[in-house]
């Protein structure tokens, strides 16, 4: 597998000035404090980010409440809702309710919380593994991840046309190796369709059980869907005048798979209105099974004037 400091993980390299350590943030970021019956806080991280990541906030949020379901039960199904940016600097609070506990199904509610004010509302269901009827899309025809150039070295290539605002995201070093298979756009304002494709996959062996590859695959899921969404409005994500904000990430998981293994996300985008926009998503394993499926909807608001600062 590609380490962190290596061309797939390493965002601009050895140099990267930006304090995002990915090996911390595979575990320290689940290692949560319990502060309460069915209530945990989470431990700030270093990061050169002004506010959480979204994928962030999904993937801890599933992990709270992983903690109070049996072992024997996975998540298929999850919904949050944002409601204000998280910082980086300050824990989060995850006030998990037991909603029902079945014999083969549990339901789960979590508020996630920061000093007090509400961050995310998200809610998931539980099921012991059954067995039953399948079918499935099929698995687009893309080209292999192999021959594919790392999202990395077309950021470190093309530099100097991604906004200073955007770069401790980009540009960090990031627990996933993703691989776009179509042509990725940065700063270009034209119209396209919508579907696109990345291969993804950790940036280090994850030795862990189907759970925690569940809410790892959750973090990843929030990258890309939302900028799939502009293509058909001619938006690129790095307008200065775009307001973009995720407003829900809803997640369902149809089977196993590994997330240090290659994945396919297959994206779209069926509507925009409202200043709003729908991404969609299907996660593929290499062999061609659909392991989960994913919608997300954003804000895309055009501003009068130009943003300034950090995203």
């Amino acid at each position: 597998m590609p380490t962190p400091e290596g061309e797939a993980g390493g965002g601009i390299g050895a140099a990267n000035p930006f304090p995002d350590d990915p090996d911390l943030e595979r575990h320290a970021a689940y290692e949560f404090d319990q502060t309460g019956p069915d209530r945990f806080q989470s431990r700030p991280l270093p990061s050169g980010l002004l506010r959480l990541y979204g994928g962030m906030i999904v993937s801890q949020a599933l992990a709270a409440m992983q903690i109070t379901v049996p072992a024997d039960k996975l998540v298929h199904a999850m919904h949050l809702f944002y409601q204000r940016a998280g910082l980086t600097d300050r824990p989060l609070q995850f006030a998990v309710e037991r909603d029902t506990d079945g014999r083969s199904f549990a339901q789960r509610r979590v508020a996630v919380t920061q000093d007090g004010q509400p961050v995310a509302y998200a809610m998931a269901s539980f099921q012991m593994p059954e067995a039953g009827g399948v079918h499935q899309d099929a698995m687009p025809d893309v080209a292999e991840p192999d021959g594919l150039e790392p999202l990395p070295a077309i950021m470190a290539r093309r530099l100097d046309d991604v906004p200073l605002r955007h770069r401790p995201f980009w540009c960090r070093r990031q627990q996933f190796e993703w691989r776009p298979v179509e042509e990725f756009f940065i700063g270009e304002a034209a119209v396209h369709p919508a579907p696109r494709h990345f291969w993804f996959r950790a940036n280090a062996a994850v030795d862990a059980p189907l759970h925690v590859h569940q809410r790892l695959l959750a973090y990843a899921s929030d990258t890309h869907i939302m900028q799939t969404a502009l293509r058909p409005l001619g938006l690129c994500w790095t307008d200065d005048h775009l307001q973009t904000s995720s407003l829900d990430h809803a997640i369902w998981f149809h089977g196993n798979f590994r997330v240090d293994e290659w994945l396919l996300y297959a994206l779209d985008s069926p509507v925009a209105s409202g200043a709003r926009v729908l991404g969609t998503g299907k996660v593929f394993r290499r062999d061609g099974t659909l392991v989960a499926t994913v919608v997300q909807q954003g804000l895309a608001r055009l501003l009068e004037q130009k943003r300034e600062g950090k995203i």
